[in-house]
This record gives C-alpha cells, sequence and structure tokens, in this order.
C-alpha cells in the first residue's frame, strides 16, 4: 500500500519538475522557486512555493535547508511557512517535528536541532542523515521588537475558520505532502520511512497524525502530550479560578513549603533521597496537614482559600458530559507528589484581565486565552466567570439545558472535534505497521501526567492489552516536568523509535541521561519505576525497574503489620 502511494506521489512530483530539473548541476540550488499545484497536497490550499534553498554545514555533514510556503483558500488567512533540511548523504527516512503551545513560530519545528527528551550533545537527527521539516502551523505575526517565539501565546489566529484548522491539524498533512514531494524532487524518491515527534502541543500533533494520517506515518513518539486538550485548557481555568480568588494565590513561599512537605514524606521511597520522587502514586501528603491550625493566612502554613487551590490544581478538571470520543475528563497534577508549582504560578499574585504572559499563572493566559480566541465568548470575556463543568456563565440567569448543558457547551463540542487528539482507535495505524511511544514526566507542571496514563489505558481498554504492546510504549520518566526538570532526561528517541520500526528491535533495556549533570537511570516502562539498590547514585545500573503497583501493596502490607 505505501509503495504503491509513494510510486503516485513520485508520478505527480515529475509531472511538476521543469525539464532537467533532477539532473541540475546544484541540486540545493535547482529548488529555488519550485512550486507544487495544490492537487499535489492532500487538503485545500491553493499550491506551495519554496522561497529560499541554500547549502550548508555542520561538522562533516551537508545538507540543503529549503524554505518555502503553502497558500491558504481563504486570502485572509496565512500562509503556512514551512522548513526542510536535505541532507547530503540521505538514509532514505524523514522525520517530521512537533511545535509548542500555539505554534506560530518556526524555531521550535525547524528540524535543525534534538527532538523532544533528546540527548543534548548528540548528533541531531538530520546529522545522523534523516530529511527533517516542520512548520509555523499556518499563522505567524511580526511584534518586532519582541522575540518571534510570542506568537506560541498569541492566539488570535484562531479567530480565523482555516487558521485554526490549521493549528488543530490540517497543517500536519499539508507539510507532509509538499516536504515529500520536494523529497522526491531532491533524491528522485519518496521517503521509506516517516517518523514525527513532538512535545506539548508537538505531542498533540505526534497522536493527531496516527489517528487522522495512519498511513503516511510509521512511528510517532508524543511527549508530555496536549491530546485531551479542551479539558486541559479547561483544567488551566479551573485552577486560575482558585488560585486569583480572594486569599486563594500560592505564592513562592507557600509552593517552597508545600514542595519541603512532599519531599518530607516522598523522597526516600524510591530507596534514594534526591529531590525526586520516582513512584508519584506512592505518595500520599494530605493537604489538610498544611493548613493553619484557624484556617487563616499565617507564615509557615496554608489558609483555607490556599489549602482549596492545592486541592484543585491536585483534582481532576471533569465536564458534565463527554467532550470529545467519551472523555469527560482530565487529572489534577502531582503537586502533592513531586510537581512544584513555583513555575506555575505567575509573577503577580493577583489577576490581570486580559491576563499577560509571565505575570499570571501560564494556565491562566492560556485557558482565557482560548475562550476569547477559539470560542466567541468575546474578546473581553473573564475566564474567572466561566463554569469549567458546564460551560456556563456563572453568573447567567438561565437555566442550563438537558443534561447539564450551558450556553457554550456547543462551541466546547466543536473546538475539541477539531483540535483533541482523543481517538484511541489506531487501527489503521497498527495495520500499517505503524509505532507508537509516550513520554511524560512525574513533574510537569502544565500538562498532568496522568493525562498520558489515561490515553495508555485507552489504548488498551479500545485496542486490547495484546494489541497495544506489540505497538506502543509508555514511558514515565522521575523528575522531568515539562520539557526540563530536575532530571532532564534524554535519550536516543529517533534511533529507539526508528530500530523498532525498521528492524523490529523493540524498545528494552533503555538507559536516560539527565541533560544537566550527565548522571543516567534506565528508562523503565510503564508501570515501572527506577528503584535505587546500591552503587553509584549517578549510574544507571545503580537502579532497578519496578512494578509500581506490586511496590505499593507491599508497602501497605507492611504499613498494616506495623499498625497490628
Amino acid at each position: 500500500m505505501k509503495q504503491a502511494r509513494n510510486r503516485i506521489i513520485v508520478a505527480l512530483t515529475v509531472l511538476l519538475i521543469p525539464a532537467g530539473g533532477l539532473l541540475a548541476e546544484n541540486p540545493c540550488k535547482a529548488l529555488r522557486q519550485f512550486e507544487i499545484a495544490a492537487a499535489g497536497i492532500g487538503l485545500p490550499t491553493t499550491g506551495a512555493v519554496v522561497t529560499g534553498a541554500s547549502h550548508h554545514r555542520e561538522g562533516d555533514a551537508g545538507f540543503c535547508t529549503v524554505m518555502g510556503r503553502i497558500h491558504p483558500v481563504d486570502a485572509t488567512a496565512d500562509d503556512i511557512r514551512f522548513q526542510l533540511n536535505l541532507p547530503d548523504d540521505w538514509n532514505g527516512k524523514a522525520l517530521q517535528y512537533g511545535g509548542g503551545t500555539f505554534d506560530g513560530y518556526l524555531a521550535v519545528a525547524n528540524g535543525r536541532g534534538r527532538t523532544a527528551v533528546g540527548v543534548k550533545d548528540a548528533p541531531t537527527p538530520l546529522a545522523r542523515g534523516y530529511a527533517t521539516f516542520g512548520s509555523d502551523s499556518g499563522h505567524h505575526t511580526s511584534y518586532f521588537p519582541l522575540p518571534d517565539a510570542i506568537n506560541a501565546v498569541s492566539p488570535g489566529f484562531a479567530r480565523n475558520k482555516e487558521m485554526a484548522q490549521n493549528f488543530a491539524g490540517d497543517a500536519l498533512k499539508k507539510v507532509h505532502d509538499v516536504a515529500v514531494a520536494l523529497m522526491v524532487r531532491r533524491y528522485g524518491d519518496a521517503p521509506r520511512r516517516m517518523y514525527f515527534i513532538g512535545g506539548s502541543t508537538g505531542g498533540r500533533e505526534a497522536l493527531k497524525v496516527a489517528q487522522r494520517y495512519p498511513m503516511d506515518y510509521d512511528g510517532v513518539m508524543a511527549a508530555y502530550a496536549a491530546w485531551d486538550q479542551i479539558e486541559l485548557d479547561l483544567q488551566f481555568i479551573r485552577t486560575a479560578q482558585a488560585l486569583y480568588a480572594k486569599g486563594g494565590y500560592l505564592g513562592y513561599a507557600q509552593t517552597r513549603l508545600i514542595q519541603k512537605a512532599v519531599m518530607k514524606a516522598c523522597d526516600a521511597q524510591d530507596g534514594l533521597r534526591d529531590g525526586i520522587v520516582s513512584d508519584p502514586e506512592a505518595c500520599h501528603v494530605s493537604p489538610a496537614s498544611l493548613r493553619c491550625a484557624d484556617g487563616a493566612s499565617h507564615h509557615g502554613c496554608l489558609s483555607d482559600a490556599q489549602v482549596h487551590t492545592l486541592v484543585t490544581f491536585a483534582t481532576p478538571q471533569r465536564t458534565t458530559t463527554p467532550v470529545s470520543d467519551g472523555v469527560d475528563s482530565i487529572p489534577g497534577y502531582n503537586v502533592l507528589a513531586g510537581a512544584s508549582l513555583s513555575s506555575a504560578t505567575g509573577i503577580l499574585p493577583f489577576a490581570l484581565h486580559n491576563p499577560v504572559f509571565l505575570f499570571n499563572s501560564f494556565g491562566y493566559v492560556i485557558g482565557d486565552d482560548v475562550l476569547r480566541n477559539f470560542l466567541t465568548v468575546g474578546a473581553h470575556y473573564d475566564a474567572r466567570n466561566f463554569d469549567t463543568s458546564t460551560s456556563q456563565p456563572r453568573s447567567a440567569d438561565s437555566s442550563l439545558a438537558p443534561g447539564g448543558a450551558g450556553v457554550w457547551h456547543a462551541e466546547v463540542m466543536q473546538q475539541a472535534l477539531e483540535v483533541d487528539a482523543t481517538n484511541a482507535n489506531l487501527g489503521p495505524f497498527v495495520a500499517h505497521g505503524g509505532k507508537l511511544i509516550l513520554i511524560h514526566g512525574t513533574e510537569d507542571n502544565i500538562v498532568p501526567t496522568g493525562s498520558s496514563i489515561d490515553y495508555y489505558h485507552r489504548l488498551q481498554t479500545k485496542m486490547g492489552v495484546d494489541v497495544t504492546a506489540r505497538f506502543a510504549r509508555l514511558y514515565i520518566i522521575p523528575g522531568l516536568g515539562h520539557g526540563f526538570g530536575r532530571f532532564n532526561a534524554g535519550f536516543d528517541t529517533i534511533g529507539v523509535l526508528d530500530a523498532w520500526v525498521d528492524k523490529g528491535v523493540a524498545p528494552e533495556g533503555l538507559t536516560i541521561t539527565d541533560n544537566h549533570s550527565g548522571r543516567t537511570r534506565p528508562l523503565c516502562e510503564y508501570p515501572m519505576y527506577a528503584r535505587y539498590e546500591a552503587g553509584d547514585k549517578n549510574v544507571a545500573g545503580s537502579f532497578r525497574c519496578v512494578d509500581s503497583r506490586l511496590a505499593n501493596l507491599t508497602a501497605q502490607t507492611e504499613q498494616h503489620s506495623a499498625e497490628k
């Protein structure tokens, strides 16, 4: 099936190549101003054009960087800006990079650097011979003199339907098809293997391509994926409402207080006191233990309002009805089991309206922006007045529709249908031979760690436990946050994925490296975690992967015996 598809792509592309194009003396220069007709792209566009092509070298590796634009159908929408890197010594394979937050800038997805959860000093996929590419997902605005990255937290593009759909997933297919056509133009053949790796929004995009375009990809890795995007946005709003309620703000003193209490109770449970809780499910710290005796605000404890904020972060967001594929919730954060809130609350202890990045909490900024731009609640709507369970204004006098649906319920449902990557039926992807790796850190305070566990369980329910074990792996990494953390983990992402797909070598005995210090740990497959045994604490061989469920059961049994 894939060979037949590649022959079609080659045939279509050859029709677009000027006479003698493949024989050009400078194959990189020959790509300049190359155009691809809309008919050669799998979703509606008005065609694509190469805007620049230049040859570069990094060390011993030479490659051609191709810049281009894919034109929209709606003349008021932005072009999709893309970058494709074509190595001189091509290994016949390609890797698409995912973006981040609202996308909008190319640097994170340009294919020139390491992947999400990659090793800092290792050769990049491009240096190893993979053709690499990515895009801005179809929107970009200049905010000079602010850096280009400001686009990642600027969601005004979503008011344009085509740009919103490109961000939701359409751009992934459009860029894929254009990149393949350019590879055919440069090498005379389509890639024999196609991969996708991304984190956060890029993780959602990784799952989206496996769900929507299963025949186009052979392997994907989704790191700390925002797959349950709408419930996540509602969780952002819900936690912001508690954080910025009267007396509810958690400043640095309070977040450090929480963190110290958790570490005191749970740090040594994995056999090593190193500032990392390796098995969050075994860590049980009661919020009530941090409460001030009279519930008022005092130094060294939490007021009732602050305890409420902590509990809100630690518990699930739920909607009265499912928003997509039966999903009606997203888990809370591991804030009572190792994940710190210190970087998640913002600088100001009060809510700006509209919230401002860095000054207010990241979740408040993103959740508020989604309401005001992806939905039609209005540019000046205050997210603190939104009921995240019912999609109803809290001040509304009108009664709810049957089933607890609020006035914006239909819009929330439609947005979830477009942007979420909740579909667990990966049958076509599996039939194609696709492999999936899921990665999440225990200390993520943006996308809850439990959300990746939830998706993995959804796969097992839908596809069957045995089938899931043949094509998917889930790794929960202690100490890793949202792409950073106390243990800033990295491993050979593309190498592991490629070996599984291309050679049938399933991931086993993997090691992760801390990009901060170089220390190593085993990369344990869920539900296992790395427990310290003996020896050098900085070496993976001193740890053993232990099933957290059995360890927890043993601990509970021992505790019960001691109580007797």
